[in-house]
């Protein structure tokens, strides 16, 4: 799971654009006054909230930004729809560009932000399903991972911190004031969603997360060599007051009102079940996934990869069945995360491109000057008041000027199946997210692109790495297809499963009696699937879908390619491309290619 501090649609300054774009506009180069246009939009959606800001920028001054956020913004209707417009101006400002004439680059992130505005504006329909409590992505499940995690190294920052807290009050109340709204428009999350919430936030306020939040602020404090011990102190008091004050109530606020919404819940929380709420899963599934495909179509696609997988593995049984149990064996070669890891970014370079800072000079481009190679990362454990609700893992993407230190948190808790760390860390680390938003970094691409979230291709990337990744466990072909294949009818399944909840209404039952046909299912693991669906609907499509895309683009590359085709140049096509649709990706490959050939390069 990868982190991206955004938690509202698009919001940016028109003046702020119009100033941009008109001091840009002096130079004839059409590709000079895009920059302009797509930085004011990087800026001013970067410093939309504190929290997205200290996320995004180390040093946003380098970049002028200097009007800084008071903390969290309002999420009311209002504001969706004040977003609607915005993003219908922005749409008009860029399609006043004439695309043909900008950089390869350029055109990318023209199709990438005419897609997200797109997307807004297809929203709009559906303002009256908008959501950000879900149990385990919404605000208040990641909030205090986030709070822990925030950036604190001159008294800015220290003063963005603590706007952030004062501000939490207000922005849970915005929150708490759409789902009364959706209480009169019949649109309330079903009743088990409400009570995972609640459930939730109880969680952090009776187990210990508001000392996890004083420990891990008083480290940060006692680091601080812009304060004195004097001002430490003060700091460190009026954190806690913050803490008592603010950040608590807010969660106690939200159990309170969320507890008074759930007798007005409906019991079934299938998405089919509300007025227009087909079309609005079926807009969820392609903005959430990036596929240009129908949901129909893309649940044929995920039956027909099911297939193949079941029937692979059931050649592989008739082969040898004792290869089921053998091929687990890798799992005792390694003893802690930090071995496994190193091991990985030993290994996975054979297949993946190496991390090279690009030379070019553009000033559209992500600003970091770091030349490593390899980044730095540190693994961490979710603090026990979060475990119950939070990912088995997630990867926290660092500033863009800043990529020097990343964050991989594990979830220790006893749920979760630790012989998996294996998978987990290729997902995270190499060759997944930090692998795959290290090589972005390194490619300066237009900043912009670092804040169009494209969920499908990189929980799809994370995905194909991690099945990838299963060459390097040091077990025969056989033993490897065996792992390999299983995950893909795993991820199947729960692809399925989102789409029969969502799409054609299945209740619990027929959950059970879908996943018992594909191995042996307990009604307890089948209930919390269904439940986890419910919960947040079209979330494991990212990671199905965006796999099986990443599956159909190979294949249409070795049909491009042919002889030339070698596993290294479709993953450095993929990473050059950076993050976008999977139409975005199909339509650009065949002048990708033509480009390499202008300036060959080794794949092998």
């Amino acid at each position: 799971m990868r982190f991206f501090c955004r938690f509202t649609s698009i919001i940016l300054s028109l003046c702020l654009l119009t100033a941009c774009t008109q001091k840009s506009s002096v130079s004839t180069e059409e590709n000079t006054s895009f920059s302009g246009f797509t930085n004011a939009v990087f800026c001013s959606l970067a410093s939309s909230d504190s929290l997205t800001l200290n996320y995004t920028l180390s040093s946003p001054d380098k970049l002028g930004i200097t009007d800084l956020p008071m903390g969290l913004n309002s999420f009311t209707y209002e504001d969706l729809e004040h977003d609607g417009s915005v993003s219908e101006n922005l749409l008009a400002t860029l399609e006043s560009y004439q695309k043909s004439t900008l950089t390869f680059d350029q055109q990318v992130t023209y199709d990438c932000l005419k897609e997200t505005l797109t997307n807004n504006l297809d929203g709009e329909k559906y303002l009256q399903f908008s959501e950000s409590l879900g149990p385990t992505t919404g605000i208040q499940a990641q909030l205090p991972v986030l709070l822990a995690e925030f950036r604190i190294e001159e008294r800015s920052d220290l003063d963005q911190y603590f706007y952030l807290l004062r501000s939490v009050p207000d922005y849970f109340q915005s929150l708490l004031d759409l789902e009364r709204n959706k209480k009169g428009l019949s649109t309330l999350p079903c009743r088990s969603t409400l009570e995972h919430i609640a459930e939730q936030c109880n969680e952090f306020l009776d187990s210990n997360g508001y000392s996890m939040l004083t420990s891990i602020f008083r480290k940060k404090v006692s680091h601080l060599s812009f304060l004195s011990e004097s001002e430490k102190k003060s700091v460190l008091q009026q954190h806690e007051l913050l803490l008592t004050n603010s950040l608590l109530p807010a969660y106690q606020g939200m159990v309170q009102t969320i507890n008074e919404l759930i007798p007005h819940a409906r019991e079934n929380g299938s998405l089919s079940s509300y007025e227009n709420g087909d079309a609005y899963y079926d807009y969820l599934v392609h903005k959430t996934t990036g596929s240009p495909l129908s949901t129909e179509n893309i649940e044929k696609e995920i039956k027909e990869t099911l297939t193949v997988s079941k029937d692979t593995l059931l050649s592989l049984a008739g082969k040898d069945a004792s290869l089921f149990s053998s091929c687990q064996s890798y799992v005792t070669n390694f003893h802690s995360s930090e071995e496994i890891l190193a091991y990985l970014e030993k290994e996975f370079i054979k297949d993946f491109p190496e991390i090279k800072c690009d030379d070019k000079k553009n000033p559209s481009s992500s600003p970091t000057e770091s030349n490593e190679s390899n980044p730095s990362y540190e693994i961490k454990e979710v603090d026990e008041s979060l475990q119950d609700y939070l990912s088995p893992a997630f990867y926290l993407t660092p500033p863009v000027d800043d990529p020097s230190h990343q964050v991989i948190y594990l979830n220790p808790s006893p749920k979760y199946d630790s012989s998996s760390l294996f998978n987990t860390l290729a997902h995270e680390g190499y060759p997944g997210h930090l692998y795959q938003n290290s090589y972005l970094l390194s490619k300066k691409v237009p900043l912009l692109r670092h804040l169009l979230d494209c969920g499908g291709y990189t929980e799809g990337w994370a995905t194909y790495a991690e099945i990838f990744a299963y060459r390097y466990t040091g077990v025969s072909p056989d033993e490897v297809s065996i792992l390999q294949n299983n995950m893909i009818v795993s991820l199947c399944l729960y692809g399925l499963c989102d789409i029969g909840v969502h799409a054609h209404g299945w209740t619990e039952n027929e959950v059970l009696e879908f996943l018992q046909q594909y191995g042996t299912w307990s009604k307890d693991t089948a209930n919390a699937v269904y439940s986890a669906v419910v919960d947040e609907p079209a979330s494991y499509l990212k990671y199905t879908v965006g796999y099986v895309e990443i599956m159909r683009l190979k294949e249409k590359m070795k049909e491009l390619l042919g002889g030339n085709f070698t596993e290294k140049m479709f993953h450095t096509y993929l990473l050059d491309m950076g993050p976008c649709s999977f139409q975005i990706l199909e339509d650009y490959m065949e002048l990708w290619w033509k480009m390499q050939l202008s300036r060959p390069i080794s794949y092998q």
